[in-house]
């Protein structure tokens, strides 16, 4: 063999060998992200070995999981940027100025993950540019008691238990914040080998044009897929969100009962128009809903409006809307929801409805909305109750009838013609982790009755920025029918206990037509 011959052999050796080395890198980032059937039920992280093309990421944070072992796993953490005002881009109107000149500049970042056991969270700041680092340091909500790390940029702190975290840098980091979604293990993962489910592999919205009947559910696989509004068709039942897809569009249920939404994967409505869509919406006699452990991103409308009964939502995260009308989650009669992380720039947690229940929940709220929004207009709610509600954030700059912890707007546009009746509310461990402007905006406007017959506070422990100078108001319309059955029980205000003799004067309330309230 020549000299030249054996050169041309000996490279073209390397070059096979580079590209099988290649195929089984590739084979092995694949495989990684594949299904994420594992014995122990946990999910393959949402590391950079998923591709998510086109999707923001930070700049911001790196955050790093160490599991057991001292295994380090890297996370992709994605960056929501509050968009620029441009009259008409994806039908942006008038009303959008407002709030996306007050939110100018800011970011929110986010990563979500499964887990069971204990973890550790390395979170490093990257840059400075936007956020300055600080030793003063806070992990939130404050009743997972965790005390972080400081080292130079770096801030570490461990989890034992799943839940939807607040890393707070200084007074003011959470205005380019960062959440962490940790997500208890998933054990109800679809066999794909059952041929009920149809699969998809980076979808787009024409391939949703036929479902085949032979199908009972969608299972999306990890990557990007543009799915656009998605009427789900009355023979699919399930539809799975494996960790590491992330699905731009929305899922609508339009006579359509007994759906399940499910998996650790994403939701996003980034590339649909301004009000274009409710993100998971249920209408017309769609009811048992259950929605569980997807996380909706970049809404521009309703998060969740699940307007039928005896629906269930669990461990469901909405981030990133920053103009009005992108309310919560709203869940109508006979419906669960827990251990959900509800992001609003309008009404937050929505009852109007009877036997409902809302628990564990970690809030975060915009300049616009109440955070439980008790009525608008014909809001009817017996038996209702909201436990353990920690809220990080309230940001409104007025006390309009639509904000405050509690509001209650009723008839806002004095259309005449409506009822609202609440009775037997307990609303019971409460916390604002930051001061609020407002507690209280219970002013149903009287141009339709509004009655409210027992409501309970009970273990509240909330905090009110006083230099605003904003009011609190409980106050009934109609003074034939006062408000009645209000107690307060264990409620501490700026750290003090109501009691009859303080409580008018200590939050600075305007109160009207209110039989006087029962204090424990």
């Amino acid at each position: 063999m020549t000299t030249i011959r054996r050169l041309l052999y000996s490279n073209l050796k390397l070059f096979l060998g580079g590209i099988m080395l290649l195929l089984a890198l590739g084979c092995s980032k694949i495989s990684s992200i594949d299904d994420g059937n594992n014995d122990n039920g946990e999910n393959p992280p949402a590391t950079d070995t998923v591709s998510y093309t086109g999707v923001p990421q930070s700049d911001i944070y790196e955050v790093t999981v160490i599991r057991n072992g001292g295994v380090r796993q890297k996370q992709v953490v994605f960056q929501n940027a509050c968009p620029v005002y441009q009259a008409g881009y994806m039908n942006m109107t008038t009303n959008d100025m407002y709030p996306l000149n007050i939110f100018k500049g800011r970011t929110i970042n986010w990563s979500t993950f499964s887990f069971s056991g204990t973890i550790t969270i390395e979170v490093k700041l990257l840059s400075q540019s936007r956020l300055t680092m600080s030793s003063n340091v806070t992990i939130l909500p404050s009743r997972y008691g965790i005390t972080p790390a400081v080292n130079g940029n770096t801030i570490t702190f461990t989890l034992n238990q799943p839940g939807q975290c607040s890393v707070e840098i200084g007074a003011n980091g959470y205005k380019n914040g960062l959440m962490l979604f940790a997500n208890p293990a998933e054990t109800n993962k679809p066999d794909t080998a059952s041929g009920s489910y149809r699969i998809f592999r980076n979808a787009v919205d024409t391939d949703f044009a036929d479902i085949g009947a032979q199908y009972t559910g969608i299972y999306f696989r990890p990557g990007v897929h543009n799915m656009g509004v998605f009427h789900i068709p009355a023979h699919i039942k399930n539809v799975y969100l494996a960790e590491g897809a992330w699905v731009y569009g929305a899922l609508i249920m339009d006579g359509n009962p007994d759906v399940h939404i499910f998996g650790r994967g994403i939701l996003s409505s980034a590339k649909l128009n301004y009000r274009e869509s409710h993100c998971v919406e249920a209408i017309n006699q769609s009811n048992n809903i259950m929605l569980e452990g997807i996380t909706i991103a970049d809404q521009k409308h309703f998060a969740v409006r699940l307007i039928g009964k005896n629906n269930t939502v669990s461990w469901v995260k909405t981030i990133g809307a920053w103009t009005y009308n992108c309310d919560g989650i709203a869940a109508y009669e006979g419906s669960t929801v827990s251990h959900c992380f509800i992001w609003a720039n309008d009404d937050n947690i929505k009852i109007y409805r009877n036997n409902i229940r809302f628990t564990d929940c970690v809030c975060w709220q915009l300049n616009n909305g109440g955070i439980i929004q008790m009525s608008w207009g014909n809001g009817n709610a017996t038996n209702v109750t909201v436990s353990r509600i920690d809220i990080l954030h309230a940001e409104w700059n007025n006390e309009a009838v639509n904000r405050g912890v509690i509001s209650c707007v009723g008839d806002k546009f004095a259309e005449g013609g409506m009822y609202g009746l609440q009775k037997d509310w307990v609303i019971e461990d409460l916390v604002t982790e930051t001061p609020v402007p407002l507690i209280f905006r219970v002013s149903p406007n009287a141009a339709s009755p509004n009655e409210i017959h027992g409501l309970t506070f009970k273990n509240w422990n909330v905090k009110m920025d006083l230099s605003k100078g904003f009011h609190n108001y409980i106050i009934a319309g109609d003074p034939d029918k006062p408000f009645d059955g209000l107690v307060f029980d264990h409620f501490l205000f700026n750290g003090t206990q109501l009691t009859a003799a303080n409580w008018i004067t200590l939050m600075n309330l305007n109160v009207a037509n209110v039989q006087t309230p029962t204090f424990q």
